[in-house]
């Protein structure tokens, strides 16, 4: 079975769990996610697997990680950016988080699996062969069209 067909035929219980265990955290918890978000998806990575492991016990293969982190990485970026100052810049470079959530706005409705793409590597961690593995995609393809992707947001901002 191909890695996109086992995520979509378990793509309703994991929804819900993400959508759940989100719901579920502390404020502490949320400013976590937020402060390694802006500061470094692998920290970001690491604090979702704890949050997996604490919900649902440590007994569960890479590749329910893998769904799990497939399902919560938009609802991440979507409490990232919805709780961080609109004014403050992304790390590194001149655009404001308002700038990033117009964009990615755009970016949803125009290439919804570029924007996805964007949500497990920025917001979940999850690295370029794991994006690909998890998309149905080439590495090459990935790393492709997050340099198509990053172009477009330096031109639209």
């Amino acid at each position: 079975m191909r890695s996109a067909d086992a995520i979509h035929s378990s793509s309703v219980s994991m929804s819900s769990l993400a959508g759940r265990v989100l719901a579920s955290l502390s404020t502490s918890t949320r400013d976590e996610l937020c402060e390694h978000a802006a500061d470094c998806s692998t920290r970001l990575r690491s604090t979702l697997e704890s949050l997996f492991v604490n919900r649902l016990g440590g007994h569960h293969p890479g590749f329910e990680q893998l769904t799990f982190l497939f399902f919560v990485a938009p609802l991440v970026r979507r409490l990232v950016i919805g709780s961080t100052l609109q004014s403050r810049q992304v790390r590194g470079t001149d655009i404001t988080f308002a700038d990033l959530k117009a964009w990615l706005e755009w970016l949803d409705a125009l290439d919804p699996v570029c924007a996805r793409m964007i949500d497990l590597r920025y917001f979940a961690g999850v690295s370029v062969k794991e994006t690909a593995w998890l998309l149905d995609l080439r590495p090459n393809a990935v790393v492709r069209e997050l340099r198509f992707a990053r172009a477009w947001l330096n031109i639209k901002t």
